[in-house]
């Protein structure tokens, strides 16, 4: 009798031996996984190093520009960063210069805009149990070359696509004082020291005010991630028709946690066919509903992406 497994991870890499190192090899169009490797975004190469437990990670554009140098540790469920990381857009200029330690930022990152540019400088602390005071900013300069935050000191103030509009200044590096933020439906005005967020008040476009003394947070499942996938686990039915056609594969999947924890606006990135797409708009469907995502002291709908692997064996 044949096996049905189901599996939920990141990526699925694969190995091919030549002469004394491991040299895995894979193709990416649009953030997923490709074997079409005449029509792609870019290419992976992790290969063994003389270090165990350490690979050696390029990613390089369809013309052999490189866009990712790096060295990581793990590559299952997810790749774990280590040491060095820099970044290059499609002219090969350097856009990122960072620093990893098990899959953390640390020490001093530099990023840079496209024509090669510092556009801001960041201190990462991995020591500080403060989410608020893990993240440093040294220099900030905007796109006209104005240098806003040098040696932590200044003012930010920028306005995004949406018309969202935020400011406040930093002092040593970190938030200090009063912040400020606007958009189309509510303002809210937050108290900052040294970094450590201290309470905010919203208020929202009919008047209504609402006061919060956490910054906010993503959604979640109850009982975490992992739960979330056992749910998928115990629930997805490998379909017969799928069964009978031997799928394997991935399904990409985006779905939104809305204001109220329910899983709604699924799409798929890609189609098995054969009723799998269907199983797993049942599955999400019938999932009990989520912790909202919060920000700024009110719910908010968040999108979320999951990758589900069918295999049989």
């Amino acid at each position: 009798m044949k096996k049905y497994i189901l599996t939920f991870i990141i990526t699925s890499l694969f190995f091919d031996a030549y002469a004394q190192k491991a040299t895995m090899v894979t193709y990416f169009k649009k953030g997923m996984v490709t074997l079409n490797k005449d029509d792609y975004d870019y290419r992976r190469v992790i290969e063994e190093t003389d270090t165990p437990a350490l690979y050696r990670l390029s990613e390089f554009y369809p013309d052999n520009t490189e866009k990712t140098s790096a060295t990581v540790s793990k590559l299952e469920p997810k790749i774990i960063y280590e040491g060095l990381f820099k970044g290059y857009n499609k002219k090969g200029i350097l856009t990122s210069k960072v620093n990893f330690k098990n899959g953390m930022l640390v020490g001093e990152c530099s990023y840079y805009y496209d024509d090669g540019k510092l556009e801001n400088v960041f201190q990462y602390n991995e020591e500080d149990n403060n989410p608020d005071k893990q993240r440093k900013w040294i220099t900030g300069i905007d796109s006209l070359g104005n240098q806003f935050i040098k040696d932590g000191n200044g003012r930010y103030k920028k306005t995004d696509k949406g018309g969202f509009t935020e400011e406040g200044s930093y002092l040593n590096g970190y938030k200090d004082g009063i912040w400020k933020g606007t958009s189309k439906t509510a303002s809210y005005e937050e108290i900052y020291e040294k970094g450590i967020f201290k309470s905010g008040l919203t208020t929202l476009a009919d008047g209504k005010q609402v006061k919060y003394d956490n910054i906010g947070h993503q959604p979640e499942f109850k009982g975490g991630i992992a739960e979330f996938y056992k749910y998928l686990g115990r629930n997805y039915k490998f379909p017969s028709e799928a069964q009978r056609n031997r799928v394997n594969g991935r399904l990409y999947i985006s779905f939104v946690v809305e204001k109220d924890g329910s899983l709604t606006d699924y799409e798929f990135k890609n189609n098995l066919g054969y009723g799998t797409q269907e199983e797993a708009v049942r599955v999400l469907n019938e999932c009990p509903k989520w912790i909202p995502g919060v920000q700024h002291g009110i719910p908010v709908r968040v999108k979320y992406n999951i990758n589900i692997n069918l295999a049989q064996r």
